[in-house]
């Protein structure tokens, strides 16, 4: 008879209370800033602008509006399921020994315990690439069950609109190397390739027809600032104005040589100084930053800026992995989630109130995680790299997602340490998993020897 302890159902229920323990240091569910806009679209069952109004019905549905614990314990109970499944495909003989110990390390030197904590979907952008490689590994595939982890997959994707494009790239990336014919892509079966890159492209789609169903006009009808934010950011702005402000007309190109404190994007969006707030706002359509847009990405000179940008970005990104950065005080009558706890989910306040975080008692040593985690990083990718030879599917698989993923934030959106910090630590997982099969191997044979 199976002892419990080595029941994969208490083993991911445990796993669950490991990877909660941020949020019950914190005495309270971790906010941030958007966590305001999740709560209003949730309880009120709109959209919300450039936000997933998906994961804001996730934490309104979860809540069951009683509680904004219920959607990081649901958060939690999601991650370790798909988790403990992905380990076990790395490791079927002995996944329910290791997962625990390796949640644990994972939950106190990673972001990971962070992220589950979070009224935020970060923690689903490593669960969207655990759940693709388990839909390319499935045993039965395009089954019952193949059909409805697909489902769950693209409901996934749908938190977060940066999930969708950046599996949208790493899927047409797979597509392309299919016609190289790779020996180590025989892993993947071409008509499971195509079928999930179809279903990518069309939850796309029906994302968008969402919107347009709940009453929004288009896509999002502020993008265009956004991505003007990181055309600052780059410096791909600056030298097109340079240029072409001696032809045309534009209001942005008074402040020209003054577009942001220290060129940052998010000063672009928020600073008083910044060429976007003196010309209106948010109050103003900006309707002249499309046109900017469309002139950068259709005129070679300037689209080859870009590009190179984009790729210089992609890897300073990679260098972007702090924790607890993105942690800030939301104090009563503040900006940020507050008003929205106080209107939907009043007997909480006083959780909110003397949570650590708003309490600004929140000191946990972060630089020396993040110093931790990045020397982690370093030690597993070297690990990995020697190890390709043995699993260079797997391995493949997970940079290939990781790559595609800071292509997208650090081309499109900023070099914000969030974007790879909430799923780097794959890495490091692949790395303790080769680095436990190694050593039970050697063990193996070690034994099978002493026995002869």
């Amino acid at each position: 008879m199976k002892s419990i302890f080595s029941s994969k159902y208490f083993v991911m229920l445990i796993g669950v209370f490991i990877t909660l323990w941020p949020a019950l240091y914190n005495h309270y569910a971790l906010f941030f800033t958007d966590s305001q806009l999740y709560i209003n679209c949730g309880n009120e069952f709109t959209f919300t602008e450039d936000r997933s109004f998906v994961y804001g019905w996730f934490v309104g549905i979860t809540s069951l509006h009683i509680s904004l614990w219920f959607p990081i314990i649901v958060q939690a109970f999601i991650f370790n399921w798909v988790c403990f499944h992905f380990v076990q495909k790395l490791t079927p003989n002995f996944a329910t020994k290791i997962y625990l110990p390796t949640i644990l390390l994972f939950s106190v030197f990673t972001s990971l315990a962070w992220d589950v904590s979070y009224l935020m979907p970060d923690v689903f952008s490593p669960i969207s690439i655990m759940v693709l490689y388990l839909l390319f590994t499935y045993s039965k595939p395009f089954g019952t069950q193949w059909i409805l982890l697909v489902l769950v997959y693209l409901l996934i994707l749908q938190t977060h609109f940066a999930y969708m494009l950046f599996h949208c790239l790493a899927l047409f990336i797979i597509l392309l190397l299919q016609v190289i014919k790779l020996p180590f892509l025989k892993a993947f079966i071409p008509k499971m390739v195509y079928v999930l890159t179809a279903a990518v492209f069309i939850n796309i789609g029906l994302f968008t027809l969402e919107k347009k169903v709940l009453g929004a006009n288009e896509f999002s009808s502020v993008s265009q600032v956004f991505l003007m934010g990181k055309l600052v950011e780059n410096g791909v702005l600056q030298k097109y104005l340079d240029q072409e402000c001696a032809i045309q007309n534009f209001e942005i190109c008074a402040y020209k040589n003054n577009l942001a404190p220290q060129n940052y994007s998010g000063n672009f969006l928020f600073s008083p100084e910044s060429a976007f707030q003196k010309t209106g706002g948010w109050a103003n359509p900006h309707t002249e930053y499309k046109t900017i847009i469309k002139n950068i990405l259709t005129t070679p000179k300037y689209l080859w800026l870009y590009a190179k940008a984009v790729f210089k970005e992609t890897f300073l990104l990679f260098g972007q992995n702090e924790i607890g950065s993105s942690i800030h005080a939301y104090p009563r009558d503040g900006w940020g989630p507050h008003p929205a706890v106080v209107k939907y989910y009043p007997n909480e306040i006083p959780d909110y109130d003397l949570a650590k975080q708003n309490a600004k008692t929140l000191h946990f040593p972060f630089k020396t995680i993040s110093a931790t985690y990045v020397f982690l990083l370093i030690v597993s990718f070297i690990f990995t790299f020697f190890y390709i030879k043995k699993q260079p599917f797997i391995v493949f698989f997970v940079l290939l997602t990781l790559y595609s993923n800071a292509v997208i934030t650090g081309g499109l959106v900023g070099l914000e340490d969030r974007y790879c910090t909430r799923q780097n630590w794959l890495i490091i997982l692949l790395a303790l998993v080769f680095m436990v099969k190694y050593i039970y191997l050697k063990t193996m044979n070690n034994l099978t020897r002493l026995n002869k």
